[in-house]
């Protein structure tokens, strides 16, 4: 732009009236900042001046220091600055709205994104609402005397249901560590069961996982804890729960629910008396599958079969599902 603007000025000297040294510098200091930035255009507006001063300021050819050279230079300058300085900081501006711009486009993707995921997973839940309420339409026609435990348990799993997808669908509940996420689904789980005297440890690995995988994760754990809370220890009785979730092999990960509560009994308990069973194919079992297939993982639940043994779930599951899953 430089050399443009001298070759420009040199062809056009004979053309302007004395007074005019650096008319064609200032448009080549203002585009070469505009497209090069400020120092580029710093860089053109000491050279255009010094060419300036020395072929067309007069005395020309020369390089000579007098009042109204110094006057004609400090003109130039304070031009050549205030050029420098707003288009610097128009482009600088420019860049920033650019860049918001962008940021503001991914973000509204992102929360698009979520939205989507949040009707699939509300309906996917709404159907497992509906399925779980046939389920225990049956149990109450075969026993109409469960009807308001039973009814009291869905109440339960709904209301879970819905404050953990207030959690996880939280905007400013994204960036949360997984160990953070899954202790407030234990104590959500505590507090819907009502159990005092029962301790749950939380070990986990600080892994990430995509909202709808981490959604059946978090009900997956309260619908385990639940069992435990409701069949592993009699009314007021001590206990424990370890909880576990630590990434294995590949990309995969383990969980582990364990509890010290009554274990797994035998089809009759002391002197012929039907012992309180944990086997039965109930709703909790069907729901803990069903949550298990949604992870694409599977699931072994072992007891030593002794009063006191406890009972102990693990779940192994993929980290991502892949789409041919």
């Amino acid at each position: 732009m430089f050399g443009l603007a001298l070759l420009l000025r040199w062809l056009a000297n004979d053309l302007f009236p004395p007074g005019f040294p650096f008319l064609t510098f200032f448009p080549a200091v203002i585009i070469a900042t505009f497209l090069a930035g400020r120092g580029p255009g710093i860089v053109c507006g000491v050279l255009s001046g010094i060419a300036a001063w020395y072929f067309f300021v007069p005395p020309a050819y020369s390089l000579a220091v007098n009042t109204q050279v110094i006057t004609a230079m400090l003109f130039y300058s304070g031009v050549v600055a205030v050029d420098i300085v707003l288009i610097d900081g128009l482009t600088r501006r420019q860049r920033q709205l650019e860049e918001n711009e962008a940021r503001l486009a991914e973000m509204a993707a992102h929360q698009s994104l979520l939205f989507k995921e949040l009707q699939h997973r509300v309906a996917n839940n709404l159907a497992s609402i509906a399925s779980m309420l046939r389920l225990q339409r049956r149990q109450i026609e075969r026993d109409p005397a469960l009807a308001l435990p039973l009814i009291d348990r869905a109440d339960q799993r709904i209301e879970m249901m819905g404050r953990v997808h207030r959690q996880l669908y939280d905007p400013a509940a994204q960036a949360r560590p997984l160990p953070e996420i899954l202790a407030h689904a234990v104590d959500l789980a505590r507090e819907m069961a009502n159990v005092d005297g029962i301790d749950v440890r939380l070990a986990v690995d600080d892994v990430r996982l995509e909202v709808g995988r981490l959604l059946s994760l978090v009900l997956l754990i309260a619908e385990l804890l639940a069992n435990s809370f409701k069949h592993a220890f009699a009314d007021g009785e001590q206990g424990l729960i370890d909880v576990q979730l630590e990434r294995v092999a590949g990309d995969a990960l383990c969980l582990t629910v364990s509890d010290n509560g009554r274990g797994l009994p035998t089809a009759d308990g002391p002197s012929g008396t039907p012992a309180p069973s944990r086997t039965r194919r109930g709703l909790g079992t069907a729901i803990i599958a069903g949550l298990v297939q949604q992870l694409g993982g599977s699931h072994r639940v072992r007891s030593g079969g002794d009063e006191g043994s406890g009972v102990t779930t693990v779940v192994l599951f993929p980290m991502t599902l892949s789409a041919t899953a």
